[in-house]
């Protein structure tokens, strides 16, 4: 999907939006301040998307002025989206000014930071969370909105693929979760994926992860030994997924690429590029930097807390010895990561 706002005047404001589909005919949902929307066809026709094969029609085009919304130089936060989709394709900066700034929060663990995304993007001008369900064009249409100085996205993508926006005014961000909490992660989403669907995961994923779906269907995550059997036989595609998935989000360019030992000085070395570093779930530090990003005490930056349920399964996965050569490289990163944040989760405790 590509989209952007080619300008706004006030009174008028133009913009286009091309689907993922050949054939799609677009909408957009545009919202006013007093939050009533209005569903509208793109029928603004752009020759050059049909000349390069992207559009069958080209009618991908939108103008919104006087003749459709009367009071448009009036709606300080106005906000346009993707019909279909929902993705946020526009949102008018307000009075208050939102930040200059342009935020990447890599997400390296399978379950979202919902609420610390909601609460970040309040602050920016475009935002976009889990950026990675809708797919690679679309993310690197969010990264490339160069006429809007204030971005927040959000998202489990591969780093290496998006690394050259850091030469290009974005700061990362990310809490690196334990490598057996993470994995305890996602057996534990897998396990309730055979019965349920999230929102969350693209249709990329679901492809990706539904050999371990159909595998572990049936285990029983609470038995120590079912679950060290269930490992131990797994198949390549299956032990694919839980093989030291950080290390693979920040050097790998494609979601299936394997990694060895040669890849965490790599790891470490792309880790030395990001603003804000955060370890675990203990650790204030990162709420503290990120608040300080934002201009808000640190506190008051939410952050995903520890589930119970999902430490317990950790703690199992500690004393499987599969468990320990699926993470290998992870493990390794993991102290590393640990040595250079030891000193502030020292002040922290």
């Amino acid at each position: 999907m590509l989209f952007n706002i080619e300008f706004d005047h006030g009174d008028a404001l133009e913009g286009y939006l091309v689907p993922d589909g050949f054939s799609d005919q677009p909408s957009i949902i545009v919202r006013r301040d007093d939050g009533s929307e209005i569903l509208l066809t793109c029928d603004q026709e752009r020759p050059a998307v049909v000349q390069s094969g992207r559009h069958a029609t080209g009618l991908v085009g939108f103008r919104i002025d006087a003749t459709i919304m009367p009071d448009l130089a009036l709606q300080t936060r106005l906000l346009i989206s993707d019909a279909k989709s929902g993705l946020l394709i526009y949102r008018r900066p307000s009075a208050d000014n939102p930040l200059n700034l342009k935020l990447l929060q890599l997400q390296l663990t399978l379950l979202p930071m919902v609420k610390f995304d909601l609460f970040c993007s309040e602050f920016f001008q475009f935002s976009v969370s889990t950026v990675e369900r809708f797919g690679h064009e679309t993310t690197l249409q969010a990264f490339h909105l160069n006429n809007t100085p204030s971005i927040y996205i959000s998202g489990r993508v591969l780093f290496r693929n998006y690394e050259e926006f850091l030469d290009k005014g974005f700061k990362v961000v990310a809490n690196i979760p334990d490598p057996y909490y993470e994995m305890a992660t996602r057996l534990f989403m897998i396990k309730r994926l055979s019965k349920h669907t999230f929102s969350f995961l693209g249709e990329r994923d679901r492809i990706l992860l539904s050999p371990a779906v159909e595998y572990f269907a049936d285990i029983n995550l609470g038995d120590k030994k079912e679950i060290a059997r269930a490992l131990k036989k797994a198949h390549d595609r299956v032990a694919n997924i839980f093989r030291s998935p950080i290390t693979r989000q920040l050097v790998c360019t494609h979601p299936e690429q394997t990694v060895t030992r040669r890849e965490v000085a790599p790891a470490i070395d792309a880790l030395s590029r990001f603003a804000v570093i955060g370890y675990g779930y203990n650790n204030n530090h990162f709420q503290d930097e990120v608040g300080a990003m934002l201009g808000v005490p640190g506190h008051a930056v939410p952050i995903f807390p520890q589930q119970s349920v999902l430490s317990d399964l950790a703690t199992i996965l500690r004393d499987i010895p599969v468990a320990e050569m699926w993470l290998e490289e992870d493990i390794i990163l993991d102290y590393y990561v640990r040595q250079a944040v030891a000193p502030y989760i020292a002040l922290d405790g």
